[in-house]
């Protein structure tokens, strides 16, 4: 049973020694971030699992007799008590050869002899103004070197330096008592400040002192506890235990006294154990208090950032864009990219669009049929060597007649120019600039009036010669319908180069409206991403010190 015992020990000494390494890496990291204070706590931690000092805080009001509670439970009358005001600043005993110190904030620190100067040293305990706290060592205590007891400022106190004096206590103190007096106890100040404890994962004994004020008539004692515990869970405070005690009258039935006294010595036989839990938490509570600092450092860049993002949003739904997150603003980011992307190759595509669209339908225009060959061969017959016409050959018939031959031949051009080409040529024209929102008259009627003038002089000299076969028909057909084709081309590519230089016009202006916009919408997600990165920033610093302290890293 022993060697378990033993055993049991050193796994607490060996976890609180691990425990203390950790801190020393946190207080490294918040140093870093430039919390000075902070770190400085953590360090505080580090020395006080080095040196495996318990701490146990007294804390409560200043009429809750925190000091002659400590005084009677030490034996020895170390603090001052009533009718002397209790102490004003922390005060703390532990075991070991007489010492005492006083932490003074202009003088350094003062010695004394607890033994001879107990009165004198009294005085520093209630000095407030002077005194930072005071650390007595007391032989024959049931405390050791490693075992302290801290008596704090009454928590009503309004002194600044009061507050600060308690808050270190808690700080290092392994558990808390909290002393209320038997008629205070439901005083709201008493919940609030238990319930700070409690959600620290501090263990902490309410003791209910001065129940010798207790009327059963009025009240039975059991009701009256009862009243006690329900009006703490309400506020959903769960102590580790709840004594009743009074010092007045050491005989009274309901005193718990000494079950209060045997739990503090119990729990100090327990050290090693409450150590390395209670430095855990303490820790924990640091960083949460550290990332506070963190935010607070950056408070002031993150409410530049908040308000550049609620204003931005603002002035986008102003425009009517239907944005309110960083999800809408990058689908609207994303859109107008590609509307930038499309206005920037929008000339050179659009020309190259409707000269692909009018290749097409040139290519696919059929201007010469049966009867357009059957002209063409009697006309070129007409240009023969030798062809003549006329019982008496005259030359003026046989060019009447070479005349005709190449007006029928012109007409039958002109009508299958009319019907297959010139008609869907036109209407191409007309819906290129209905396709690309250009609204211009004057270009709608230049198309309407267009006319490619073909005439019996271009007809004729479209013969070659040594025409005269079957075969050079057929080509002189092709040659018809080629040369009409690259006049209609030529034409047409002046009527493009119009509607491209109407769109370069349009660009400019509608590429400045979506330039801008593409600018503003950046600017708004650079905002969103700097506001994601303060909160990443402090979320991976919290997930860092906690990795730290549970050794995941």
């Amino acid at each position: 049973m022993i060697g378990y015992t033993e055993d049991i020990k050193q796994g607490n000494k060996k976890a609180l020694q691990q425990r203390v390494g950790q801190l020393e890496h946190m207080a490294l990291l918040m140093r870093q971030n430039g919390d000075e204070s902070h770190a400085l706590k953590i360090e505080q931690l580090v020395a006080k699992g080095n040196a495996e000092e318990m701490s146990i805080a007294f804390c409560g009001h200043f009429s809750a007799g925190k000091s002659t509670m400590i005084n009677t439970i030490l034996g020895q009358e170390l603090l001052p008590s009533n009718p002397i005001p209790t102490s004003a600043n922390v005060v703390k005993i532990r075991g070991g050869q007489p010492a005492a110190n006083v932490y003074t904030r202009h003088s350094g620190v003062l010695h004394f002899d607890p033994q001879t100067d107990l009165e004198e040293l009294k005085k520093f305990a209630v000095d407030g103004d002077q005194v930072e706290w005071v650390e007595i060592c007391y032989p024959g205590l049931f405390l050791d070197e490693k075992s302290s007891l801290l008596d704090t400022p009454g928590i009503d106190s309004t002194d600044a330096a009061h507050k600060v004096a308690t808050e270190s206590a808690l700080h290092l103190a392994d558990a808390v008592i909290y002393m209320m007096d038997y008629n205070h106890v439901q005083a709201e100040e008493n919940f609030n400040f238990t319930k700070m404890l409690t959600d620290r994962n501090k263990p902490v004994y309410l003791v209910i002192n001065m129940i010798d004020k207790h009327v059963d008539f009025e009240l039975d004692f059991d009701e009256y506890k009862e009243s006690v515990e329900e009006a703490f869970s309400t506020w959903n405070i769960k102590p580790d235990g709840i004594f009743y005690t009074t010092l007045a009258e050491p005989e009274h039935p309901e005193n718990q006294y000494d079950e209060f006294r045997d739990k503090l010595i119990n729990l100090y036989h327990r050290r090693t154990e409450l150590l390395a839990d209670s430095i855990h938490h303490a820790a924990l509570a640091l960083i949460e208090e550290h990332i506070r600092f963190f935010r607070r450092s950056n408070q002031a860049q993150l409410e530049v950032v908040e308000e550049q993002i609620e204003k931005g949003l603002a002035a986008l739904q102003e425009k009517g864009f239907d944005v309110t997150s960083e999800e809408s603003l990058i689908q609207l980011l994303t859109a107008t990219e590609k509307e930038w992307a499309h206005l920037q190759q929008n000339k050179d595509q659009a020309y190259q669009e409707m000269e692909k669209e009018l290749s097409s339908l040139l290519q696919n225009a059929r201007l010469t049929y049966y009867s357009t060959n059957q002209a063409a061969e009697a006309y070129v017959e007409t240009r023969k060597p030798g062809f003549k016409k006329g019982l008496f050959f005259t030359a003026k018939k046989t060019e009447e007649e070479r005349q005709a031959r190449l007006q029928a031949l012109l007409d039958d051009v002109v009508e299958k120019v009319a019907g297959n080409l010139d008609f869907h040529y036109k209407q191409l024209l007309l819906a290129f600039a209905d396709r690309y929102n250009v609204r211009d008259e004057a270009y709608n009627s230049a198309v309407h009036a267009n006319q490619i003038e073909l005439t019996s002089d271009w007809l004729a000299s479209l013969v070659k010669e040594g025409a005269g076969t079957s075969e050079y028909v057929m080509n002189f057909c092709q040659d018809i319908s080629d040369s009409i084709k690259t006049r209609y081309r030529k034409q047409a590519l002046l009527f493009i180069d119009q509607l491209n230089s109407k769109l370069a016009e349009q660009a400019i202006d509608e590429q400045r409206k979506v330039g801008e916009r593409l600018d503003e919408l950046r600017l708004l997600q650079q905002a969103f991403k700097q506001h994601k990165a303060y909160l990443d920033q402090e979320t991976n610093t919290k997930h860092e010190l906690t990795s730290l302290l549970s050794g995941d890293i």
